[in-house]
């Protein structure tokens, strides 16, 4: 076991899930499978039980959990104390992300911070409207995230991810009215609860804007953030939700229905956004850009 494994481990055994540890890690989700494998391997017990859509620790894995916590804790420390010794002046960036991005990009973040061990990386996960506003304020000083822009102060180049986009989806469960339908509109939702992202997210602000439109925003009875607690409230609140397409191969959920959402504003390009004005680590905020690029 090395202390690669037992941060894994960690992680996933405080977040009880392999989406959401992966997302904290910058790992996917089969390498972290993998990599517990091969450790339950190595030490001969099960360290994970699946139930109730969880992962629950066994009396071996709270052991390992109750004594490699300080174990990492004390790892980190030494690295911090090492590091901060050195002569070596460490440079710093926040690059903001959305949900989707951040899996998306997921490879080239981490391939950026491990050829970079001199830069001091933050992450911010929001919305494309809010990164947006934090990109303005200079809490942000990157972030890779969709149109349309509402900034005037910031540039968003699409270029620079070779044109990535999205597109929006309706997600029902597989016995909801629209399931069987190859596309949907939006007036097609009049008379359906609506599960939302918030307008912090370019699909949130087009899901209340439609709403409203087309007099019936009173049908968004829950907004949420993160997209998975979205489509796990579809069953329990009989409603549905908006999201983009490309998720579907992230979602925790098998029994439901993705159908193409056919409508203004359902098709969203993205790209990499920064301040039109030069940061005092522009050279980073460049060499950044370069690797998401190449």
């Amino acid at each position: 076991m090395d202390i690669r494994q037992l941060s894994y481990f960690l992680t996933i055994a405080k977040t009880q899930n392999y989406s959401h540890a992966s997302k904290i890690l910058f790992v996917s989700q089969p390498a972290l499978k993998q990599s517990i494998s091969k450790l339950e391997e190595e030490l001969n017990t099960q360290l994970f039980i699946y139930n109730d859509h969880r992962l629950h620790l066994t009396s071996t894995g709270q052991t390992l959990f109750e004594r490699g916590e300080p174990i990492l804790k004390e790892f980190n420390q030494l690295v911090y104390d090492l590091q901060n010794n050195s002569d070596d002046k460490h440079q710093e960036i926040t690059i903001g992300v959305t949900f989707l991005t951040m899996l998306q990009f997921m490879d080239q973040i981490s391939q950026f911070i491990r050829n970079n061990p001199a830069v001091n990386v933050k992450i911010v996960e929001e919305g494309s409207m809010k990164l947006q506003q934090l990109i303005v304020d200079e809490e942000v000083d990157v972030a890779i995230l969709s149109y349309p822009q509402i900034e005037h102060d910031i540039i968003i180049d699409p270029i620079a991810i070779n044109h990535s986009s999205y597109s929006a989806c309706i997600v029902v469960p597989n016995d909801h009215p629209l399931a069987n339908k190859d596309f949907v509109v939006f007036k097609d939702l009049k008379g359906y609860n609506i599960a939302s992202l918030s307008d912090h997210f370019s699909l949130g602000e087009f899901t209340k804007k439609r709403c409203r439109e087309l007099g019936f925003a009173n049908q968004v009875i829950l907004t949420h953030d993160d997209f998975e607690i979205l489509l796990h409230s579809l069953e329990k609140l009989d409603a549905i939700t908006i999201l983009p397409k490309e998720l579907e191969t992230f979602s925790p959920i098998s029994s439901l229905a993705w159908i193409p959402l056919h409508d203004i504003n359902s098709f969203y390009k993205q790209g990499l956004a920064y301040r039109k004005h030069l940061s005092s680590n522009y050279l980073v905020i460049n060499q950044f850009i370069e690797a998401i690029k190449h």
